[in-house]
């Protein structure tokens, strides 16, 4: 009878890449639709809930929260290991120092631009790139012995 050679964890976290892709492809979507109006109304609760935990992901550590692996357990945001090491990759790739307010703009409804939308999708497109780059590693792909 075939067994898997690989624990359960693998399968686990090939679950968490899916899950934080899915998620990527989500926002992406909710913000095409926004890149429709560009009204600088309020996003629906779905997106705002997405442009929340990029807020968060993208916040700098402080002494009091110490380094982004420390964000574990935070309420709102990415919070399994493997959703913070892909935005970490993404953020370090991108490395455009005003994402964080270009994403802000639009999760507080503020006046935004079309370059703001833009480069929100940028990244949650480079999330959901990296989050199935990291699912389809053939290192964690699961094989019958």
């Amino acid at each position: 009878m075939p067994t898997l050679s690989v624990p359960m964890a693998n399968r686990g976290e090939r679950i968490n890449y899916l899950s934080l892709a899915l998620q990527a492809r989500s926002a992406i979507k909710r913000l095409k639709l926004v890149k429709l109006v560009l009204s600088g109304g309020e996003p629906t609760p779905e997106l705002k809930s997405a442009l929340r935990a990029a807020l968060n992901s993208l916040s700098e550590p402080t002494a009091k929260s110490g380094s982004p692996i420390a964000k574990l357990h935070d309420e709102a945001g990415f919070n399994r290991f493997e959703e913070i090491q892909t935005i970490e990759e993404v953020i370090h790739v991108l490395n455009d120092p005003n994402l964080r307010d270009e994403i802000a703009r639009i999760h507080a409804g503020e006046k935004y631009s079309e370059e703001d939308i833009r480069a929100t999708i940028g990244f949650f497109s480079a999330v959901e790139n990296r989050a199935l780059y990291h699912y389809d590693d053939p290192s964690l792909a699961e094989t019958v012995r």
